[in-house]
């Protein structure tokens, strides 16, 4: 069964006349004769009935006819979709962010502009932990994740675009006794716990917390891993440790937080990225990360 066959089947259901349903359809009378009965042969059956007084349908043409309401609507939505997705628009886009993190005005204003342009598509935002940003690329159930670089740099049959650099930061509460220090350096932290995000959740992440460790010989006072970044931005802004933190982080805005900007050094700049499945066919990402 085609669409020519089927836009044959209900013109003449809606006439109960050859002629006038080729005329409506702009087809010769035979050649919408035609196509019904090879709508018949193929389905088996008899659709109408011919005789001296015209033609009347049969009980399963009235089934078919039930079936196929409302098909042309759909055709039209259908060849909308396809259109709409040969000129780079879908649906809805799915953005992944991670938690413990505030949308930057980066990342809103290339929002703003991106709905101006694209006002039909919806945009769906989700937020979870590193390894739920990487989970949910795979599976396709986001589109884009926004997340850091080094933590997914790696992944097989993923494309990244870089989309803004920061330069993380010790933070501490000034709740801590090492906190209300009025100068505070690098041999004054290890007077408190280091906040570590657990391998499982961020392995990259860990690493580069652990190889900075290492390179400047530190020792603190304890070592703690939080599951997640919500977790860890707790544990730091209720004092239970020190954590090396983004400017994008949730607790930069909390005013007893002190974040040591100089302690780090010029060589950790961590890029902010877009990431998304190289095989995911929404044309709408690609629209999205090279606004």
């Amino acid at each position: 069964m085609n669409t020519t066959q089927i836009r044959c089947f209900l013109a003449v259901m809606e006439t109960l006349n050859f002629t006038k349903a080729a005329e409506q359809l702009f087809i010769s009378q035979p050649g919408l004769s035609r196509q019904i009965v090879s709508l018949e042969r193929e389905l088996n059956t008899l659709l109408f009935i011919r005789d001296k007084n015209g033609i009347r349908p049969t009980p399963a043409a009235n089934v078919l006819v039930k079936e196929l309401d409302h098909f042309e609507t759909r055709i039209e939505d259908l060849v909308h979709k396809v259109q709409r997705a040969g000129q780079g628009y879908s649906e809805s886009l799915t953005i992944g962010m991670l938690s413990g993190q505030f949308t930057s005005e980066h990342l809103t204003d290339r929002i703003l502009k991106y709905m101006a342009k694209h006002p039909n598509v919806d945009l769906i935002f989700k937020q979870g932990s590193f390894k739920d940003l990487r989970a949910w690329i795979v599976s396709g159930d986001i589109d884009i994740a926004v997340t850091q670089e080094f933590d997914i740099q790696n992944m097989d049959g993923i494309q990244i675009r870089r989309f803004y650099v920061d330069n993380p930061v010790f933070a501490i509460s000034r709740l801590t006794k090492t906190g209300q220090k009025e100068h505070i350096t690098l041999e004054d932290l290890t007077e408190e716990a280091l906040i570590y995000i657990s391998p499982d959740d961020c392995r990259a992440g860990y690493e580069l917390t652990h190889a900075f460790v290492t390179n400047h010989d530190l020792h603190f006072a304890d070592v703690r891993y939080a599951p997640n970044l919500p977790t860890a931005m707790m544990w730091i802004e209720t004092g239970q440790g020190v954590g090396i933190i983004n400017h994008t982080s949730s607790i930069v805005t909390n005013s007893s937080i002190r974040l040591l900007e100089d302690l780090l050094g010029s060589q950790q700049d961590a890029y902010t990225c877009f990431a998304w499945k190289a095989d995911n066919p929404n044309p709408a990402i690609l629209h999205f990360t090279e606004m």
